[in-house]
């Protein structure tokens, strides 16, 4: 699975400090560093030479007991020439004596290329009923921030990663999201390590 570079675009802060608290330096941009480094820790990056994790084999996956990951979730919804991209923490917690998993994106923010940073109000849940590999994970909710209004509702599918399994990624690169009310293709990306490792 390859996703987009987490800092495959300049996020410029928004006017007045946009949650620099005073010291000129946005916090939301030290949180693309981070998402970038688990980034190559889990999916890796051959461009550098770094070998992403192998997918979990099935005599791996374990049948009982629980697992909470966290990591990060990036969208991107195709308005035209300047396209919206969004970055959120994202976490996942496993049940695999029921087969069930539930989570969501939280914290978002982003724009496009040529607006600032704007924070976005709401979240999108995260829900599956059949674990294991090829994993159908539901997504559904709603985003408001910087002068827009997105709505997601789709299914994405994802992996277990690690022998044994510590981390998962998961994509829905044809996603379809409403803007403004206004139909658009889109992306979402979540990538999620255990939590504690």
């Amino acid at each position: 699975m390859h996703v987009p570079s987490v800092c495959c675009f300049a996020l410029r802060p928004a006017a007045g400090g946009g949650g620099g608290g005073g010291s000129g330096i946005d916090p939301r941009l030290a949180r693309l560093d981070i998402y970038e480094g688990q980034k190559l820790r889990v999916l890796g990056d051959p461009v550098v030479g770094v070998v992403g994790m192998a997918m979990t084999a099935e005599e791996s996956i374990p049948s009982t007991g629980t697992m909470s990951l966290s990591g990060f979730a990036t969208l991107r919804v195709e308005t035209g020439s300047q396209p919206i991209i969004l970055f959120g923490d994202a976490d996942l917690q496993i049940d695999f004596d029921t087969s069930a998993a539930q989570g969501a994106v939280t914290r978002i923010f982003g724009g496009s290329s040529d607006s600032d940073i704007a924070d976005y109000a709401g979240a999108i849940d995260l829900q599956s009923n059949a674990v294991g590999q090829d994993m159908p994970l539901n997504y559904a909710g709603a985003l408001g921030g910087g002068g827009q209004t997105l709505g997601f509702v789709g299914e994405m599918t994802g992996v277990l990663l690690g022998n044994p399994v510590s981390a998962f990624a998961g994509g829905d690169l044809e996603a379809q999201v409403d803007h403004n009310g206004t139909a658009r293709e889109g992306t979402i990306v979540i990538v999620l390590e255990e939590d504690g490792l």
